[in-house]
């Protein structure tokens, strides 16, 4: 089994050079943001971006998120009071 140090949360996102430099810097111009939280944004703005050119795709998503929330729901269990932390 390999030994050292795990393997970053950068280094995990398997990014292509030049990509992966230049993310690498903007991080570290940017010491208050985390991976998570630059990834998260980046993904939120570009399925908000790709949605609203996309109206076809977007009816579609809408219905998959639709459905994804409902199974959730159903699979929820009301915690009674005696139970709650």
């Amino acid at each position: 089994m390999p030994r050292g140090r795990p393997p970053t949360t950068l280094a995990k996102l398997g990014l292509d050079e030049p990509l992966r430099s230049e993310f690498a810097d903007y991080l570290k111009a940017k010491d208050d943001s985390s991976v998570k939280t630059v990834v998260g944004r980046a993904i939120e703005a570009y399925m908000k971006a790709d949605l609203k050119a996309n109206p076809g795709f977007d009816e579609r998503y809408q219905e998959l998120r639709k459905s994804r929330r409902q199974q959730s729901r159903n699979g929820l269990r009301a915690v009674t009071s005696d139970k709650a932390c």
